[in-house]
């Protein structure tokens, strides 16, 4: 991984178009493992398993919705990123939504919402990557933690947007083999489907239920959640920014939609498996089902290259959220409001700078970290998500927005979500409803109420953003 981040260093990081899009040339298969393993981390192979271990074979349904909405979301709305990305000459969610609207106020928004909750999400990350390099290294937690961390932190800053995008080929490659791997190695060890069935049963009759222990709430709110919230992710929504053409879109969904099914669905039986095999023993501590499957399953070798796999699945996350959270500051906050006449290299030192400090932030959280990973990554990508939804793609798709109804449709969405949050701690339901999805239905309220309210943004403005000649320069040279 840093080898790769030096070489990148050398090819792609002489300006900051470099940097942050990767001169926006991304292929079909880079762009479908960056998307992917950015998507997926450690909390997939340790929280997934935990949540399956905890929760039963009802949780085998929770991926579907990842599987179908992710690559269908790519064909309908990837093109349209890119073309208002390159019209708006944006690199970043936050610029683009600022240069979108005509307002300063709603990237500065966009801005700190990301630092301030991608800190926590990137937290449960490290968590899950030092787990596994602490177990298999027989070192403590704390460093492994700096470890997993600092790697990451030196290719990102040294190599820019391509370093995490090569890496996160390399490492998604290394999460789908790392989960076959445990798969394979559970079915030969524990047996088939009836053999799952069974020791499952004996732990607790309740886990072959649907919903099981756990409740339809939350067997609905993770498939939800983790469904539509991509939509809202910079990290993610970002990659849309930098895809090569029509046809790497359409490749990418179908290479997406295999690779997320093999690891989504083998982390849920996995957890099964888990619970079959060890019964009761790990259930005040879910996190730790994967890890030591995999340490009793393998000889050390094997074993040691599928926590590996874990190990890359944080840094593949990490790096994303680190860059998103970085270029936030570093042009959308520097740039615009500290220095305006920052040059690219000023801008791009302040980006790593930001990086590193946020990177030592995470490191001293990650020392104490939560219990549940996924509950904990749910809660921050919530908040992130429907801040952003709303103000991305209605601007994207509809002529209609106004700079009133972005600010106001991104307050809604982030104190909205966070009530919910505050009304039920464990992001249960409201009224039928899970934090995200009511966050970004409130959202979606104010921004038409307020629309029709307030001044429209210049009409020239918004007719070119969607004329048919930013059509044709969406995937110009």
């Amino acid at each position: 991984m840093l080898f790769i981040g030096f070489y990148c260093n050398r090819k792609y990081t002489n300006n900051l178009n470099g940097f942050l899009t990767g001169g926006r040339s991304l292929g079909p298969w880079i762009f479908a493992l960056t998307y992917g393993s950015t998507y997926l981390s450690s909390s997939t192979f340790i929280g997934n398993t935990g949540t399956a271990y905890k929760a039963g074979l009802a949780y085998l349904m929770m991926p579907l919705a990842q599987v179908v909405l992710l690559p269908l979301g790519l064909l309908l709305f990837s093109h349209g990123l890119r073309r208002a990305s390159v019209r708006l000459q944006a690199m970043t969610i936050p610029e683009y939504i600022s240069k979108r609207f005509k307002s300063s106020a709603a990237g500065g928004i966009a801005s700190i919402v990301i630092i301030i909750f991608m800190v926590p999400y990137m937290v449960g990350i490290v968590k899950g990557g030092a787990l596994s390099l602490a177990q298999l290294f027989g070192i403590s937690y704390g460093i492994a933690v700096i470890l997993v961390s600092a790697v990451a932190c030196v290719y990102l800053i040294f190599g820019g947007y391509m370093a995490r995008c090569y890496t996160d080929v390399v490492q998604g490659l290394m999460m789908a083999f790392g989960m076959m791997a445990v798969l394979i190695a559970g079915f030969c060890i524990i047996g088939g489907p009836s053999a799952i069935s069974a020791g499952v049963a004996a732990s607790d009759p309740a886990l072959l239920e649907t919903p099981g222990p756990m409740g339809w709430s939350n067997l609905f709110l993770f498939s939800t959640v983790y469904a539509l919230t991509p939509w809202g992710l910079p990290q993610l929504v970002q990659t849309n920014f930098t895809i090569k053409d029509r046809k790497t879109v359409y490749v990418s969904s179908i290479l997406l939609s295999i690779w997320l099914g093999a690891i989504l669905w083998g982390s849920m039986i996995i957890g099964n498996m888990g619970r079959a095999y060890y019964g009761n023993a790990f259930i005040n501590n879910v996190d730790a089902v994967f890890p030591s499957m995999v340490l009793e399953f393998f000889p050390n070798v094997i074993g040691a290259i599928v926590i590996v796999a874990v190990i890359a699945a944080s840094m593949s996350t990490i790096d994303g959220v680190l860059m998103t959270s970085g270029s936030a500051f570093g042009v959308d906050i520097y740039k615009k409001f500290l220095k305006k006449e920052a040059t690219d290299r000023q801008v791009m030192n302040v980006t790593n700078i930001m990086m590193f400090s946020i990177m030592i932030v995470v490191v001293i959280w990650a020392f104490n970290p939560p219990e549940m990973i996924s509950l904990f990554s749910t809660f921050a990508f919530s908040v992130i998500a429907a801040t952003l939804i709303v103000p991305v793609f209605g601007g994207t798709y509809f002529k209609s927005g106004t700079r009133a109804g972005c600010v106001s449709a991104m307050l809604a969405g982030c104190f909205g979500t966070l009530f919910w949050y505050t009304v039920k701690p464990g992001g249960g339901f409201i009224l039928g409803m899970p934090p995200f999805v009511a966050g970004a239905v409130l959202s979606i309220i104010v921004y038409v109420i307020v629309n029709k309210k307030s001044e429209p943004l210049p009409k020239e403005f918004v007719e070119d953003l969607f004329s048919k000649e930013a059509e044709e320069d969406a995937y110009a040279e």
